[in-house]
């Protein structure tokens, strides 16, 4: 038995009913064909890729329609020619599809998998506290008192690097002034 998937878009003009009408001779000229649906879907009105003209009319738009079916006799060309002079329909593709999947195989895939629920320990929130306390005192100080404050922190804190990125650039900024200029002759100079 040789199984097929057609999608068929629509005309996106017409109404509910003129297209339910025009699905159901599609579907009842491949059931006079002996040919057993066992899936359809419609996938409603989408935008196209690019401008469909069928008649007067171009067509940004269309109702899409998919069936899978299967048959004993190849009647392609046939369903092919039915489709391509059907007014409403703007395109269509049979194509060999894959033949039915069994119940079983259907229903592992439809069946949720199970998650596990896998607890992490809370982290205790770290709270930092300021004091604004000596806020008051220390608008009150002198130049002198926070030059003496800023060397005491100084002299706490430990060396963390022997040259900062800042200190190291200022150096080579310095050795290149202090160099004489040199001139090098390139051989285009000769």
């Amino acid at each position: 038995m040789r199984h097929y998937e057609l999608v068929v878009i629509l005309s996106p003009m017409l109404n509910q009913e003129q297209a339910s009408d025009t699905w159901g001779k599609i579907k009842g000229f491949i059931s006079n064909r002996d040919a057993e649906i066992f899936h359809e879907e419609t996938w409603g009105t989408r935008r196209l890729a690019y401008s469909i003209r069928k008649g007067a009319h171009h067509f940004l738009e269309g109702t899409y329609h998919l069936t899978r079916f299967s048959t004993e006799t190849p009647f392609n060309k046939e369903l092919e020619t039915f489709l391509r002079l059907d007014e409403q329909v703007l395109r269509s593709m049979v194509v060999v599809g894959d033949p039915p999947k069994p119940i079983s195989e259907t229903a592992s895939v439809v069946a949720p998998p199970v998650v596990e629920e896998i607890e992490t320990p809370e982290e205790p929130a770290v709270v930092v506290e300021e004091t604004v306390e000596d806020a008051p005192a220390a608008a009150e100080e002198t130049p002198e008192e926070t030059t003496a404050v800023v060397e005491e922190v100084v002299e706490e804190t430990p060396a963390e690097a022997e040259e900062t990125p800042e200190e190291a650039t200022n150096e080579v900024e310095d050795a290149v002034e202090e160099s004489p200029a040199e001139t090098h002759e390139t051989p285009e100079d000769e």
